[in-house]
């Protein structure tokens, strides 16, 4: 079952989705020191919620962020918030033990207003919890159902433009990153035809922010697994949680 704490519950997902359909868009999310400093005291109101219910996901190159977690030293990936033009916007660095930045990638935003049947296959999917060879992985994994609720609540959370201050927020200090092990990232990324590493917005058990990963094909539909006998499976793949959100780390 998986954990009830807020450092627990701010999951990181890792399940299979895909590249752009002719109705999406992309656009550039290069944080800056700046933005992360506007994100600090953004005004969540309704014309924030209206600007960021069209933000999809956010994604990162698959080639690009491997890259980034081979980098020698790097420990943990942190997702760094900032914010511009009524949206948040997201970089992932990489850094070492002690914290410091070692490298780093800008997301590039993704609108679909068709998505939500793509999600939709997340609320079916059953992720087995099967021995990954690795207590760090094992104790990340979730199932997809809880990264479909996961992301729905925040959805629904910009709809009714309440508390908004509150689920981005602990003990009234706003959310600056989201940090994970590099081991975890670097295991999503083995992932065949995986072209984008998604990030997903969501809410965990507590009503706070998080973050989820999920892994993307070139067309953005969920993958599918393939079995050893060449049939297609119904279920996503692995789904992990585990980020750590910054405050209180």
């Amino acid at each position: 079952m998986k954990k009830t704490t807020l450092f627990g519950l701010a999951g990181a997902a890792l399940i299979m989705f895909s590249c752009q359909k002719d109705n999406s868009q992309e656009s550039s999310s290069a944080v800056s020191t700046t933005e992360q400093e506007n994100w600090l005291t953004a005004k969540l109101d309704a014309d924030f919620a209206s600007s960021q219910k069209q933000v999809t996901a956010y994604l990162f190159s698959t080639d690009e962020l491997s890259k980034l977690v081979e980098t020698p030293n790097i420990e943990n990936v942190q997702f760094v918030l900032g914010y511009s033009d009524n949206t948040v916007q997201i970089k992932v660095i990489g850094v070492d033990k002690s914290g410091k930045e070692l490298a780093s990638l800008d997301s590039k935003i993704l609108k679909d207003p068709s998505y939500d049947d793509k999600l939709a296959k997340l609320k079916n999917g059953e992720t087995s919890k099967t021995d990954k060879g690795s207590a760090l992985l094992n104790e990340h994994l979730m199932l997809s159902k809880e990264a479909y609720d996961a992301i729905v609540a925040w959805q629904n959370k910009l709809k009714t433009v309440t508390d908004l201050n509150e689920v981005t927020s602990y003990e009234g200090a706003r959310f600056q990153h989201y940090s994970l092990e590099a081991a975890v990232v670097a295991e999503m990324l083995k992932g065949q035809n995986t072209t984008n590493i998604g990030l997903f917005l969501g809410l965990n058990g507590l009503g706070k922010v998080t973050t989820i990963l999920v892994e993307l094909d070139k067309n953005n539909a969920i993958k599918s697994k393939t079995s050893f006998t060449g049939k297609t499976m119904d279920n996503p793949e692995d789904v992990y949680d585990g980020v750590r959100p910054s405050p209180p780390y």
